[in-house]
């Protein structure tokens, strides 16, 4: 009996510090979402566009290039590829459409850049392996005879294009009512899966050489569902979409490796605090920026730290908007170590990479 109630005596106090462990648990994470939750109000982010350089540098002599599909096979080779096609049961010539998706998707890039001119050429004259094995190279006359007939300084080839496909099946179970009662349902899966490689080569025929050489390897997934199998094979796009798309995307990745293109970056600036700096966040709302730096410059003197750190910041993001990279790290950098704002080291790290894309931009540029 004595046993017993001992016993008793001890789940009784294990319960109760469990239930206190747990009621602490419970504070603290709802501390930790009122924190979470008053971090992300105390601050708005607003979008910037941005020039970003190349990932190689083309000659300033070259302006202007032709887009020259050399993936297709010979007429040959082509009849194996269709043979194959309808043994395999791939798409019949869905390589040859995505190929030519990829130069379109080349030109379409090009026609936003500052600093290439791109021309598509629909030609199939020139003919390379079929497969994702490069060619060997262009005859540098024939490069010439191109440029000239085409009016562009330098030719780009899309050399390799091939595309795999896989189509797994899988079946899940779930539970639901019917009727009031419970029943179990299978549910038909379906995942599409398409692996497309492309192969670049940039002629150069003023000096004769190749600028650049590149394979890209992009893999789309899809997925599709339903109650029977032939339902989630009917959810997937088809092969031809798939390899079409996956065809643009390449050919959009190879226009941002070879000229400076604009890309949209989202940026963090404080509005609580005080009710300047509300104020500011309005006058950032209706883009007059130069209102806010007033406000800001007046409160990055204020003797709380904790405003003028959120000041500083807030200055170095109105200097980087206005185009003065170098005066918007002196700010972040203020901020950061004389006020320790967390999130300036970051945004200073960021300063100097945009700096250093700048010094490469105008070298591309031309400036």
């Amino acid at each position: 009996m004595l046993q017993a109630q001992e016993s008793f005596i001890y789940q009784s106090i294990i319960l109760s510090v469990m239930s206190k462990i747990q009621t602490a648990l419970l504070k603290g994470l709802v501390v930790f979402f009122i924190a979470a939750f008053a971090i992300s109000c105390s601050t708005r982010n607003v979008s910037i566009q941005l020039l970003v350089p190349a990932e190689i540098t083309i000659p300033q002599e070259i302006s202007s290039i032709g887009v020259l599909n050399r993936s297709l096979p010979d007429k040959e080779q082509q009849l194996l590829n269709v043979l194959e096609g309808f043994v395999t049961g791939e798409s019949v010539l869905a390589d040859r459409e995505g190929s030519f998706n990829c130069i379109r998707g080349v030109e379409e890039k090009l026609r936003q850049s500052p600093r290439i001119r791109a021309v598509a050429i629909e030609s199939d004259k020139y003919r390379g392996t079929g497969t994702r094995q490069f060619p060997e190279l262009l005859d540098w006359r024939a490069v010439e005879d191109i440029c000239r007939q085409y009016g562009v300084d330098a030719i780009l080839a899309l050399e390799t294009f091939d595309s795999d496909f896989e189509i797994r099946k899988r079946t899940s179970r779930h539970k639901e009512k019917v009727n009031g009662r419970e029943v179990t349902r299978t549910e038909h899966h379906a995942d599409l899966r398409v692996d497309v490689g492309s192969g670049w080569r940039l002629y150069d025929p003023i000096h004769r050489k190749i600028i650049d050489q590149v394979n890209f390897n992009d893999r789309k997934e899809w997925s599709g569902s339903g109650k029977t199998e032939q339902e989630a094979l009917d959810d997937l796009p088809s092969k031809r979409h798939s390899i079409n798309e996956s065809g643009r995307f390449a050919g959009v990745q190879l226009a941002n490796r070879i000229s400076p293109n604009w890309r949209t970056e989202s940026r963090t600036f404080f509005v609580k605090g005080n009710d300047a700096l509300k104020d500011a966040k309005t006058q950032v709302r209706y883009n007059n920026w130069d209102a806010a730096i007033v406000i800001w410059k007046k409160l990055a003197e204020s003797n709380d730290s904790e405003i003028a750190g959120k000041a500083c910041y807030n200055l170095a993001l109105a200097s980087e908007m206005k185009g003065n990279i170098d005066l918007a790290i002196v700010w972040a950098e203020k901020a950061m170590k004389n006020y320790h704002i967390r999130k300036a080291r970051n945004y200073v790290a960021i300063l100097h990479a945009r700096k250093s894309n700048e010094e490469i931009l105008r070298e591309q540029m031309k400036e």
